[in-house]
C-alpha cells in the first residue's frame, strides 16, 4: 500500500484524476487510525465531555486552598477542567509522558500531578478516582511505543510525504523515523512547478458573488475543475440550481438547529424563576416532547399572563387534565416541571446531580419515545443520556455548570438547506487538500479559510518541556506550513478564482492574509513603481466589469452571453380593497379597542375580526410596557379588593409590597430572572408609588372607588342603508366610583413612557374611551358629562377635564358631542365595510397628504388633512394604530417599492 501523508489532508479526497487500489491520502488522524488498525490498537472513541468529567475528578482530588487552580475551580469547575485538559492533551500529543526536570510553572506542576494520579499505585488501584480515557493525543505516544516493539506487519510499502519531513512537528518526525526503521520507504511528493492565472472576484455581498460564481461553473465543461468550499454554500446552491447545475450542499455549523435546542432549552426551564419566553420557544419547537394540544393551552395562558403561577396558568393545567386525549397525569407533570417543581439556583441551595436527573426523567422518557419514530432525534436522545450521566455523580450543580456541560455535549452541527448532489467537480474544504493537477479552481469562502489554531505556550513552559525531550510546534511554524502548502496547491491549477466579499450579513468581512502571499507568488508581474497593493488591484475583477455593453460576460477564461432582463418595479398593494358586499362583514360585538381599530383602519379590523388573522401566542407574550401596565392594573385590582373588605380607602405600603410580591411571578416573572434586579427594583418602586398615589388621589378628590375591572354591556344602534344594526358593546372599565354629588366617576389606568398624547386627547375632547365608558354605564343615547380621568401609572398623576383630580384640562368638546361624531364615523365605516370596501387608512392618508401638498404648492394656501376633512363632515377622526398592527406588509407600509 502507498500512503500519501500531509499535515492538512484528513478531509482530502483519496483520488480524483487517477484513482487506484492500495493508495490512500491521509492526514494526522487518519494515519493514526490506519496504523492502529494494522497494530490492533483500535478502541471505542470516548466523547471529550466524558474526558473533561474524568479530569475534573482528578482536579477535585488535587484541590486544596493553596492550590494554584483553586479559585478558578471554585468559580467555574467545568471550564477549568476543560482548559487544563486541553493543555495536557497538547503536551501529550507532542510526546510528553508527565515527567518534569527541574523548576516548572504551576501549570505544568498541576498537569504533572494530575498525570501522576493516573498511574497504578502499589496496591493496584487508581489514586485519582478513576482513569482518564485516552484521546488522539494518547494515541500518538502509544503508537511510538508499538512501532518500536510490535511484531505485527504494517502492510505499508511507501509513505509519500506531501511536504518535506523537516516541516513536520518533532513527534511526527519520530513516527516517520519509526516507520522507516520498520521497512517503510519514505519519499516526498514532487513540488508542483506550475503557476496559476490568479483572479480575485471582489463582490460586495455573498449574493452578488454567488451569481457570478455559479455562472462561471456553469460556463465550463465541469471536467478537471475543483471547487473549494470554505464557507456554507446555501446561497451559491440557489444560483447553481438556476443554471441547472448540481448543488454543493455545504451547510453552516449552527447551535440553533431545532433538535439541538431541545436539551439546552429544557435545562434552562428547570430553574426558578421560569423564563416564560424560553418556555414558549420550547413549547413551539417542532420536536418538542410536549404534545401540541397541551402546548396550545399553556401558550394561550402565557399570552394572557406571562408567568407560571396564578389563576390563568392553573386554568390551563385544569384544561389539559380534563382533555381526554391528554389527561391529568400529563397535566400534573407539566405543572411540576414548569411551575411547582422548579429547582433553586442559589449558592447554598444548589441541587445535586441526582435531583437534576430526577427533574429530567419525564423529558428523557418522552424524548426517547419520540426518537423511536423520528430518526433525527436519536442523536439528541443519546446526547441527553450523556448529559445526565455526566451530571448524575455531581454533589452540587449550578445553572452555569450545567450550561458548560451541555455545551460540551451538544456541539453545533451542520445541516445544509439542500443536500449535495453528484457533480463533475472535485469538492474540497481548503485548497491545501488539492493533491492533483486541475485546469480550474474556484475558492468559495476564501476569507473564511483560517490558518490552523495551535495552543500558545508560555516560553518558560516550552523550555521546561524541552528539557524532558518535548519539542512543541510554534504557531509561527504551523502558519508558515499552511501558507507553504496553500501556495504549493495553487500551483496545481491553471486558473484559480478567489471569491472575496466586502460584507456578509451587513458586517464587513476581514481579508485573508493568504491573499497577499498568493498575489506575491502568482499575481500579475510587478511594474517598477508598483507595490503589492497595486498587483492585488490588477488581479481583481469587480462584478460590474465582467459584462460589456452587448451582454458578453467573461471571467477567468470562461464566457457566457447574457440577455437583458425586462425591468419590473414592484407595486404596493392597493390600500382600498373591494371584496364584495357581504352582510357577514357586520360586527357581531364591539369593545372599545375594537371600535378604535374599526374607526382607525377598517382593513386591520377586517383582517383581525373577519379574517381571524393574528400573531401566534408565542409572539404575543406580554413584555416591556405592556407587561408592566397589566401588572400595575392587577396590583390595583387586588389592593382594592383587600381594602374594600376592610372598609378603607388607601392601602398601607406594606400591603402594596405584599401584593406586588405575590403577583410578580404571575404577571411579570421575567423581572425575577438573573440580571434583572435593577430593572425589577425600578418597576417595583414605580408601581408602589403609582398604587399609593392612585388611591390617595381618589380619596383627596372625594371619589369612593366602587369597582375595578367593572363589566360593561350595552347595545349600540348604528343606522345603515340596510336599516338599523344593533351591535352589543362589551368590555370592562378599569376603575368606577362615585363622587360626593352621586355622579359616576370613571378612571382608566395607562402605562406609557410619555403621557403627552393622552393629555392632548382630553384637551381636544377626543378621549373616546372615557366617553364610551360613561355611555355604557348610563341610560340614553349620549354619555353624561360625569367625571372621567386617565391615571398615568408611570407618571403617578391624573389627567382629567374635571377638578376632582387637581388642575382641570380645558377641553374643546364635551362627551356628548364627541360620542355623536364617533357614532357617525362608525355608521359610515360599517356602511363601507358592508359594501365590501375595506381601507388601509395610513397609505390613503399619505397619498392624500402628497396630493394636497402638490395642490397647495401649485395654487397656494394650506393643504387639507384627512382629519380636517373628517371633522368638516361631522365625523370623528381616529389615528390608525400602525405601531401595534402586524399587517403592514399587506397594506404596503412595509416593504421597498422604490
Amino acid at each position: 500500500m502507498i500512503v500519501e501523508f500531509g499535515w492538512f489532508l484528513d478531509r482530502a479526497p483519496w483520488a480524483y484524476a487517477s484513482p487506484g487500489l492500495n493508495r490512500v491520502r491521509v492526514g494526522r488522524k487518519n494515519l493514526i487510525g490506519l496504523l492502529q488498525t494494522r497494530l490492533g490498537l483500535t478502541r471505542p472513541e470516548v466523547p471529550n465531555a466524558e474526558r473533561v468529567s474524568q479530569y475534573l475528578r482528578r482536579l477535585e482530588h488535587l484541590d486544596a486552598p493553596e492550590a494554584w487552580f483553586h479559585r478558578s475551580l471554585a468559580a467555574d469547575p467545568w471550564s477549568t477542567a476543560q482548559e487544563l485538559l486541553a493543555a495536557r492533551d497538547d503536551a501529550v500529543a507532542n510526546g510528553w509522558d508527565g515527567a518534569l526536570d527541574g523548576e516548572a510553572s504551576p501549570l505544568l506542576q498541576t498537569l504533572a500531578a494530575a498525570e501522576g494520579l493516573g498511574r497504578q499505585t502499589a496496591g493496584g488501584e487508581r489514586a485519582g478516582n478513576g482513569p482518564l480515557a485516552p484521546s488522539l493525543a494518547d494515541d500518538v505516544v502509544e503508537l511510538l511505543a508499538e512501532l518500536e516493539g510490535s511484531p505485527l506487519p504494517l502492510g505499508i510499502d511507501e509513505l509519500v510525504l506531501q511536504h518535506p519531513e523537516d516541516t513536520f512537528p518533532a513527534v511526527w518526525r519520530r513516527i516517520i523515523g519509526a516507520l522507516r526503521r520498520r521497512g517503510v520507504r519514505i519519499s516526498e511528493a514532487p513540488k508542483p512547478a506550475g503557476a496559476p492565472e490568479l483572479t480575485v472576484l471582489a463582490a460586495e455581498t455573498e449574493w452578488e458573488a454567488a451569481e457570478h460564481a455559479a455562472r462561471w461553473l456553469a460556463a465550463g465543461t465541469g471536467t478537471s475543475t475543483a471547487v473549494v468550499c470554505s464557507d456554507p454554500t446555501a446561497v451559491l446552491d440557489q444560483y447553481l440550481a438556476l443554471h441547472g447545475q448540481p448543488r454543493l450542499g455545504v451547510g453552516a455549523r449552527s447551535a440553533w438547529r431545532a433538535q439541538d435546542q431541545l436539551i439546552p432549552l429544557f435545562f434552562e426551564l428547570v430553574w426558578e424563576p421560569v423564563n416564560v419566553h424560553l418556555l414558549a420557544e420550547f413549547l413551539t419547537l417542532e420536536d418538542s416532547p410536549v404534545r401540541r394540544r397541551a402546548a396550545r393551552h399553556l401558550l394561550r395562558a402565557l399570552s394572557r399572563e406571562p408567568g407560571t403561577r396564578g389563576p390563568v396558568w392553573d386554568a390551563a393545567i385544569r384544561a389539559i387534565g380534563e382533555d381526554e386525549t391528554l389527561g391529568p397525569e400529563l397535566a400534573a407533570t407539566l405543572d411540576r416541571l414548569f411551575s411547582t417543581g422548579l429547582l433553586p439556583d442559589v449558592e447554598h441551595r444548589l441541587p445535586s446531580g441526582a435531583q437534576l436527573v430526577d427533574a429530567a426523567a419525564w423529558f428523557a422518557s418522552a424524548l426517547t419515545a419520540r426518537a423511536a419514530v423520528v430518526p433525527r432525534l436519536q442523536t439528541t436522545a443519546a446526547q441527553l443520556r450523556r448529559v445526565l450521566a455526566l451530571v448524575a455523580p455531581l454533589r452540587h450543580v449550578g445553572r452555569k455548570d450545567l450550561r458548560r456541560i451541555i455545551a460540551s455535549v451538544v456541539t453545533p452541527g451542520a445541516e445544509p438547506l439542500g443536500r449535495a448532489e453528484a457533480a463533475p467537480w472535485l469538492r474540497l474544504n481548503h485548497l491545501v487538500e488539492l493533491g492533483e493537477d486541475v485546469e480550474d479552481a474556484l475558492w468559495w469562502g476564501f476569507q473564511s479559510a483560517a490558518a490552523p489554531t495551535v495552543r500558545r505556550w508560555d516560553p518558560h513552559d516550552a523550555a521546561s518541556l524541552a528539557r524532558v525531550g518535548v519539542e512543541l510546534p510554534t504557531p509561527q511554524d504551523l502558519t508558515a506550513l499552511a501558507v507553504r502548502e496553500t501556495l504549493a496547491a495553487a500551483a496545481r491549477c491553471r486558473r484559480l478564482v478567489l471569491v472575496h466579499l466586502a460584507q456578509r450579513n451587513g458586517e464587513r468581512v476581514v481579508p485573508n492574509p493568504l491573499l497577499e502571499a498568493l498575489v506575491e507568488r502568482y499575481g500579475p508581474p510587478a511594474a517598477p513603481d508598483q507595490g503589492l497593493g497595486d498587483r492585488i488591484r490588477r488581479a481583481t475583477r469587480a462584478p460590474a466589469d465582467l459584462t460589456d455593453g452587448q451582454g458578453a460576460w467573461s471571467l477567468a477564461g470562461r464566457t457566457a452571453t447574457l440577455a437583458r432582463a425586462t425591468a419590473h418595479r414592484p407595486a404596493a398593494p392597493d390600500p382600498v380593497q373591494e371584496v364584495g358586499a357581504n352582510a357577514a362583514l357586520a360586527p357581531e360585538t364591539m369593545s372599545y379597542s375594537q371600535l378604535d381599530v374599526l374607526l382607525g383602519c377598517s382593513m386591520r379590523w377586517a383582517l383581525e375580526r373577519k379574517g381571524a388573522l393574528r400573531v401566534p401566542d408565542v409572539a404575543d407574550i406580554p413584555e416591556g410596557s405592556r407587561m408592566i401596565g397589566s401588572f400595575a392594573h392587577r396590583v390595583i385590582e387586588v389592593l382594592h379588593g383587600r381594602i374594600r373588605a376592610a372598609h378603607r380607602a388607601v392601602p398601607e405600603d406594606e400591603e402594596i409590597a405584599e401584593v406586588i410580591g405575590e403577583l410578580l411571578p404571575q404577571l411579570a416573572s421575567e423581572l425575577l430572572l438573573p440580571g434583572q434586579k435593577a430593572r425589577r427594583l425600578t418597576v417595583v418602586d414605580a408601581v408602589t408609588v403609582a398604587a399609593r398615589e392612585f388611591f390617595r388621589g381618589l380619596e383627596k378628590g372625594g371619589v369612593a372607588l366602587q369597582e375595578v375591572e367593572k363589566p360593561i354591556s350595552k347595545d349600540l344602534q348604528l343606522v345603515t342603508p340596510e336599516g338599523v344594526l344593533t351591535v352589543p358593546v362589551r368590555g370592562s372599565a378599569d376603575a368606577v366610583g362615585i363622587d360626593e354629588q352621586g355622579r359616576t366617576v370613571v378612571v382608566d389606568l395607562k402605562w406609557y413612557n410619555s403621557a403627552k398624547h393622552l393629555r392632548q386627547k382630553i384637551k381636544e375632547g377626543t378621549a373616546l374611551q372615557l366617553a364610551l365608558y360613561q355611555w355604557a354605564l348610563h341610560e340614553g343615547e349620549a354619555p353624561p358629562d360625569d367625571p372621567t380621568a386617565y391615571f398615568l401609572l408611570k407618571q403617578h398623576a391624573f389627567a382629567s377635564a374635571h377638578g376632582h383630580f387637581g388642575a382641570a384640562i380645558p377641553r374643546d368638546e364635551d362627551p356628548a358631542q364627541l360620542w355623536g361624531r364617533a357614532v357617525r364615523s362608525a355608521e359610515f365605516t360599517v356602511e363601507q365595510v358592508l359594501a365590501g370596501r375595506v381601507t388601509a387608512t395610513k397609505p390613503v392618508e399619505d397619498a392624500f397628504a402628497a396630493a394636497q401638498a402638490e395642490a397647495a404648492a401649485a395654487e397656494g394656501g394650506e393643504p387639507t388633512t384627512v382629519k380636517d376633512a373628517e371633522t368638516a363632515v361631522g365625523r370623528l377622526y381616529v389615528e390608525p394604530g400602525c405601531r401595534f398592527c402586524h399587517f403592514g406588509a399587506l397594506c404596503g407600509l412595509r416593504g421597498d417599492y422604490s
